[in-house]
């Protein structure tokens, strides 16, 4: 029993390693692999919230893939359970759902300085709706 209990832990422990590891390569792979491309579409953060709001499946076919900028008012600045940085803009008032925007660790000292309220405009590669809309491979434009 002791010894299932032991294996357990090391390969949950493995397993959340390797999540760690995937998560703050992709940000920065992310974003060296966008950086030279052009943007598809420009949004706001608001109608970008409204449009998966209303039709998950037609906003996945207009922004899920492409290379977005979001024109948006920050909500939060946090770390994800796994460290990763993300900004947080405002959706809809009439919607739960806002947009979350990862960085790498590159942009570190740039999002210490973003305040709440701030208006931005952000680069990143949608990544689709989990609980809200995500973007990836970020960076300021």
């Amino acid at each position: 029993m002791f010894y299932l209990l032991k294996i357990s832990k090391v390969l949950i422990s493995l397993f959340t390693l390797l999540l760690i590891i995937a998560a703050c390569e992709s940000q920065q792979k992310i974003e060296e692999d966008i950086s030279d491309k052009q943007v598809d579409v420009r949004v706001s953060a608001e109608n970008l919230c409204k449009d998966y709001e209303a039709n998950e499946v037609a906003a996945d076919e207009m922004y899920k893939g492409k290379i977005l900028i979001v024109d948006g008012t920050v909500k939060d600045i946090e770390k994800s359970i796994f460290d990763e940085i993300y900004v947080t803009l405002e959706g809809n008032k009439d919607v739960i759902i806002s947009v979350d925007c990862y960085f790498s660790e590159t942009h570190k000292s740039s999002l210490a300085k973003l305040t709440k309220g701030q208006k931005v405009s952000i680069k990143g590669k949608c990544d689709g709706k989990t609980f809200d809309v995500v973007l990836k491979g970020c960076t300021f434009f």
